[in-house]
């Protein structure tokens, strides 16, 4: 059974977020979707760029860890509690699940290099 549905995010950490927005935004000519926030934290913040069917954001301001604030894979499902059981039993270990907003699901996990990945489903 495919629990995935899609690539929906890329997320790259970056420290200086009003240089990494000129560049994609104004070098790269990639058109902003949102701009946020993140809650009670108005140092940080969320940017997402039209990329087609995965969007590219940044997530600004934050005091890189290199090695560990890698870019971050997130995949869309639609069932998100049948798909999180079903990649446990399939020996995909997961974070406890989170809802870092209002109708939304989260999980974390990192592949076998340990490169990190989300699912999640807004619901």
């Amino acid at each position: 059974m495919n629990v995935i549905q899609g690539l929906t995010k890329a997320i790259l950490y970056v420290q200086d977020i009003e240089a990494q927005i000129k560049f994609y935004r104004d070098q790269l000519g990639l058109e902003v979707k949102s701009f946020m926030s993140i809650d009670e934290r108005s140092d940080k913040q969320w940017v997402e760029f039209t990329t087609g069917e995965c969007t590219l954001v940044l997530h600004g301001n934050i005091a890189k860890d290199f090695g560990k604030d890698r870019p971050k894979l997130a995949f869309r499902v639609d069932d998100f509690e049948t798909a999180y059981n079903t990649l446990i039993q399939r020996g995909v270990k997961l974070s406890p699940v989170r809802s870092p907003s209002h109708n939304l699901k989260v999980a974390e996990g990192v592949d076998p290099e340990g490169n990190p990945f989300t699912i999640d489903c807004q619901q």
